[in-house]
């Protein structure tokens, strides 16, 4: 499965930041939450500019961890929870 991560992203209303991926020539809309993005990467609070700076200085993490779901899942969009970065 080839996985690219296109580098568009924005922040959505339900606090998430989304991002896409193209998965195979297909493109995907893949999120991590604010939980995760606080938990796991200091966020350090709720507005646009906190939650894509927080994800620009993690995208590495966040796009390793995507991928992994993207493989498991068979290329579906992905919603990365808190819980996600536990398994890593």
């Amino acid at each position: 499965m080839r996985i690219e991560f296109t580098g568009r992203r924005e922040v959505i209303a339900a606090a998430r930041v989304a991002f896409e991926a193209n998965v195979d020539g297909a493109d995907v809309w893949c999120s991590v939450s604010l939980d995760a993005l606080n938990d796991h990467f200091g966020n350090g609070g709720p507005s646009a500019h906190d939650l894509v700076g927080t994800f620009e200085a993690n995208r590495a993490r966040i796009e390793n961890a995507t991928r992994r779901v993207l493989e498991r899942n068979g290329g579906r969009s992905v919603e990365l929870e808190s819980g996600d970065f536990d398994k890593v």
